[in-house]
């Protein structure tokens, strides 16, 4: 049977996919390469691994509010998160997932840490859930 735990959706929409999962925050404007959608911060914990259609789970987002812009472009290109979960989601992040359509979760019953890299996770947005498959 599916684990599913409950949290905050700010943004509506379903997203179903592999988990990227840091405790880190990630920075989509200088973080993440819009043109290929893999993370490219230095020294990163998920530095070489690529969000598209990925459920992107970290702590919050950091950066400037260019992250907004870029989640928007990564979407344009066919290269954004199928949803993002965070910690505690941050006004770049919610305006960014807003402005690209990506489901967004937050302040979740459980920790992040409970999802591992890999794990296949629906999310929906509207109803402010994470349940794991697989």
């Amino acid at each position: 049977m599916a684990q599913k735990y409950k949290g905050n959706g700010l943004v509506d929409g379903i997203g179903e996919g592999s988990a990227l999962v840091t405790s880190e925050g990630i920075a989509f404007n200088l973080g993440v390469d819009e043109v290929t959608g893999i993370v490219i911060e230095t020294g990163h914990a998920l530095e070489g691994q690529c969000v598209a259609g990925r459920i992107v789970v970290c702590r919050s987002g950091k950066g400037s509010t260019a992250g907004s812009f870029s989640l928007l472009q990564l979407s344009q290109r066919g290269l954004a998160p199928a949803a993002i979960v965070n910690m505690q989601a941050d006004a770049v992040i919610t305006a960014g997932c807003v402005l690209a359509e990506i489901p967004l979760v937050h302040r979740l019953d459980t920790d992040i840490t409970t999802f591992s890299s890999d794990d296949i996770l629906r999310v929906d947005g509207a109803a402010g859930t994470v349940e794991i498959l697989k």
